[in-house]
C-alpha cells in the first residue's frame, strides 16, 4: 500500500458505505426473501471473506484499487448480514423478548468493533521495521476471517424458523400462525410493494419517520466517531497507539452498555430507551463541551457539540427495534434496506 495520503485513507473508509448502501438497496431484501434468512446471512458472510481477502492480498501497483473493491465487497457483504440476523433473531425469539434478541445482535458488533480496536493497538507494538508494518496490517485484517468461518459454519446447523418449519402441535402457535398468515395474505392482496411506500400516503407517513430516525442516527455522529476516531484524535496531538487504546476501552465499556440496553429494551419499551439514550448522549457531550476544551483550538469541539447535542438515538440496536414496527410485513425487509 505504500504510504497513502489522507484522502486516499478517507476513501479507503467511507467507501465501505457504497458497499452497504449497494446491498441494502439491491441484494439483502431480496436474498433474505429467495434463500431465507440464515443462507441470507451465509451469502453475506461469504462475500465478507472474499472482500477481506482481497484487502489482505492487496500489493503491488493495484494495491490501492485492490483495497478500495475489498472494502466495497465486506460493505455489500455486511448489508446482507446486518439485515437477515435481526429478522432471523426476531421470527425464532419468543414475543415478549424479541428486543432482547435484536439487542443481542448489536451487543455482537459493539464486540468485534472493540476486538478491532484492541487487534490494531496490538500491531503498533509490531512496526519495527518497514517489513513489519507490511505484514501487521494485513494480519489485523486477516483476523476478521475467523469470526466469519465460525459463524458461517454454525449457519446452516441453525434451526428453520418456527414460522417456516417444525411442529405446530401447541394450540396457541396454531392461532398465532393463522394470523400471521392471514395478515401477510391481505396485504399481499392490497397490492402492497415497493412503490406503494410513496403512493399510499399512510405508508409514506410511517416511512418517512423510520428514514428520518435512521439519518438522526447518523448525523448524531457515532458512525463518524467510530471510523474516524484515530484521525479526530490526532488532530489533538495524541499518537496513534494512544487513540487505538481509547477507542478500544470506549468500545469495550459500550459492550457493557449495550447489555443493560438488552435487558431494559423489553421493559422499558423502545420509545422509552431511544428517549434516554438521546438524553444520556446530549449531558455526555455538554460536559465534555463546557469542562474540558480542547488544547489546539475550538474548531474540533464545535464540530463534535453540533454533531451530539442534538436529537438523536439512544442506539441503533433500539433505533432498529423501534421502526421495525411501523410498516406491514409484507415490505419490512424492504423498509430496513
Amino acid at each position: 500500500m505504500g504510504h497513502p495520503t489522507p484522502s486516499q485513507k478517507g476513501l479507503v473508509t467511507a467507501i465501505y458505505y457504497l458497499g452497504t448502501w449497494t446491498s441494502y438497496i439491491f441484494l439483502s431484501h431480496p436474498a433474505s426473501d429467495l434463500f431465507g434468512r440464515r443462507y441470507a446471512a451465509l451469502t453475506g458472510t461469504v462475500t465478507v471473506a472474499v472482500g477481506n481477502a482481497l484487502e489482505c492480498s492487496a500489493r503491488g501497483p493495484g494495491a490501492y484499487a485492490m483495497m478500495v473493491a475489498g472494502r466495497i465487497i465486506c460493505g455489500m457483504g455486511v448489508g446482507i448480514v446486518s439485515t437477515s440476523v435481526p429478522l432471523y433473531q426476531s421470527e425464532v425469539a419468543p414475543a415478549g423478548e424479541r428486543g432482547k434478541y435484536v439487542v443481542l445482535n448489536h451487543v455482537g458488533f459493539v464486540a468485534g468493533l472493540a476486538s478491532g480496536f484492541w487487534v490494531g493497538y496490538g500491531v503498533t507494538f509490531w512496526n519495527a521495521t518497514e517489513y513489519d508494518i507490511n505484514i501487521s496490517w494485513r494480519v489485523s485484517l486477516a483476523v476478521i476471517l475467523i469470526p466469519c468461518f465460525i459463524f458461517g459454519g454454525g449457519l446452516p446447523f441453525l434451526p428453520e424458523s418456527w414460522l417456516r418449519e417444525g411442529s405446530f402441535a401447541d394450540e396457541q402457535i396454531e392461532i398465532e400462525l393463522t394470523r400471521i398468515r392471514e395478515d401477510v395474505e391481505e396485504y399481499k392482496a392490497s397490492g402492497t410493494n415497493w412503490l406503494s411506500m410513496f403512493r399510499n400516503r399512510n405508508l409514506f407517513n410511517r416511512l418517512w419517520r423510520a428514514s428520518l430516525l435512521q439519518f438522526m442516527a447518523q448525523m448524531c455522529g457515532a458512525t463518524a466517531m467510530k471510523y474516524y476516531l484515530p484521525t479526530l484524535l490526532a488532530e489533538l496531538g495524541v499518537s496513534t497507539r494512544i487513540t487505538l487504546m481509547i477507542g478500544g476501552i470506549e468500545s469495550t465499556l459500550k459492550i457493557g452498555m449495550t447489555i443493560i440496553d438488552m435487558f431494559l429494551i423489553d421493559r422499558l419499551g423502545r420509545r422509552a430507551t431511544l428517549v434516554g439514550g438521546c438524553i444520556a448522549m446530549g449531558l455526555g457531550m455538554l460536559i465534555i463541551y463546557l469542562f474540558y476544551p480542547e488544547t489546539k483550538g475550538r474548531s474540533l469541539e464545535d464540530m463534535d457539540f453540533v454533531f451530539h447535542v442534538r436529537p438523536g438515538t439512544g442506539g441503533s440496536d433500539d433505533l432498529e427495534d423501534a421502526t421495525r414496527p411501523l410498516l406491514p410485513k409484507n415490505i419490512g425487509q424492504n423498509t430496513r434496506a
